[in-house]
């Protein structure tokens, strides 16, 4: 603590065994690192690690857990856009689905919660989805977002998404859907 003589009644003052008690407590108990700490592993969202984190992701809405669809299926209505796929390279949609669950990063997390926070005050113009997919896609290739024009749009991917990709993009709710907009997807990258 900083001048902490002064935090003592003047009738203590020349109290050598309280003064020296106090001072002993000061210097035990200085907060000063324990609040650059909790600073450092908690509220500053760049350096915030494991609980940290997850405190920004119950603020944000977001989970570190996600479901990953392990199956592909043939596309037709069963099929998500991002996990189609054509004759003789899945199988026939069976009804039922496998999923698995993977626990992202701190640094993969620490991606989706700025994404997810700039979905939360986003506007919901192209600059700003295109914003999002920048920050959550940062150096892994492109990807944006095209208005199709008739209330819908196409968010474009210029690489392949991992199934963890494909779960952030489909199930995590950080690409925003405007309302009564028709959002698809598109991958234009080399399968």
């Amino acid at each position: 603590m900083q001048n902490v003589q002064q935090t003592v009644l003047s009738q203590y003052a020349c109290a050598p065994s309280l003064n020296a008690l106090i001072a002993a407590w000061n210097q035990a108990f200085d907060p000063a690192t324990l609040i650059e700490t909790w600073y450092q592993k908690i509220w500053n969202l760049e350096t915030a690690q494991g609980y940290g984190l997850d405190v920004w992701g119950r603020i944000v809405g977001v989970q570190r857990i996600l479901s990953i669809t392990s199956d592909t299926f043939i596309g037709f209505e069963e099929a998500e856009e991002l996990t189609e796929e054509g004759f003789n390279t899945a199988p026939w949609y069976s009804g039922t689905v496998s999923t698995g669950n993977y626990r992202l990063s701190d640094d993969g997390f620490r991606q989706l919660i700025c994404a997810k926070a700039m979905a939360n005050i986003t506007d919901g113009s192209i600059i700003s989805l295109n914003a999002i997919l920048m920050t959550l896609f940062a150096g892994q290739g492109d990807a944006w977002v095209s208005d199709n024009g008739g209330m819908s749009m196409t968010y474009t991917f210029g690489f392949v998404p991992s199934a963890v990709q494909i779960s952030i993009i489909q199930n995590s709710g950080v690409l925003p859907r405007p309302a009564g907009v028709r959002v698809t997807y598109a991958i234009k990258g080399q399968k």
